[in-house]
């Protein structure tokens, strides 16, 4: 059978078309509540980019590294406190958000629920309450892919889907090139379905919530174990002590 294909793409006007920003972080691992952010990239379409090295405070382990390229030595000589580099990106963050800018992030619930709990976590001001009291709007190409094209089979990592819809990814695990890339792919799909650039932001945001919300029942539906918080874009915030400290 031949590799399944994206649909062509047309030329359509829409939100995509439009101004748009792209976030992305990297951890010491995928423990909302636990880990810690290293890296964080932050970019719109006009060019303008905010990167970020972070000192998280603890030792990063050695299979986040493995990911990443970020060791432990390498943020404690050129990284930022925490605090002081996290309220600077929550800020960038919430700009981009009270100016109603969509923000392209890839599997959002992970990034922006890391860093509620960071900013939580070190005594800042909430990026919900940045943004003025709503974290809208939010272009998830994860969830769309999933959405528009729920049958296909096959991974669903950011590489993967850009392979899938011909976007370049420069580099798989590094906060600037996923935020280029996922930005590249939410304008490559929309331009691939019509139906996705026609909607409005609002109507996006909603539509986004739900089809989250269907997708993790259906999982949970068949892997019990993988159940999961159904809310989109931001998961319940818990902070939890480092192991061991």
């Amino acid at each position: 059978m031949p590799a399944p294909r994206a649909p062509q793409p047309g030329e359509h006007d829409g939100w995509h078309r439009r101004h748009l920003a792209a976030f992305d972080v990297e951890s010491t691992g995928v423990r909302t509540g636990v880990d810690r952010i290293v890296s964080a990239s932050l970019r719109d379409t006009s060019g303008h980019t905010l990167e970020l090295l972070v000192d998280p405070g603890v030792e990063i382990p050695a299979e986040a590294t493995a990911t990443h390229g970020i060791t432990t030595e390498q943020v404690r000589a050129h990284g930022r406190p925490p605090a002081e580099a996290l309220d600077e990106l929550a800020d960038a963050l919430a700009n981009y958000l009270r100016a109603g800018i969509p923000v392209v992030i890839y599997n959002a619930v992970y990034d922006l629920t890391m860093l509620e709990t960071e900013l939580r976590r070190h005594g800042l001001r909430s990026l919900t309450d940045r943004a003025g009291g709503t974290l809208a709007p939010i272009v998830d190409p994860l969830v769309i892919d999933r959405h528009v094209d729920r049958y296909r089979k096959g991974g669903r990592t950011l590489e993967q889907v850009c392979a899938f819809y011909g976007v370049t990814h420069p580099g798989p695990h590094r906060a600037d090139a996923d935020t280029q890339a996922c930005m590249d792919l939410a304008i490559a799909i929309a331009a691939c379905h019509r139906v996705i650039a026609d909607a409005s932001l609002a109507d996006l945001h909603a539509g986004q919530a739900e089809w989250y919300a269907e997708s993790v029942a259906y999982f949970a539906s068949r892997f019990p174990e993988r159940s999961s918080d159904p809310a989109w874009p931001l998961a319940t915030v818990t902070v939890e002590e480092w192991p061991g400290a």
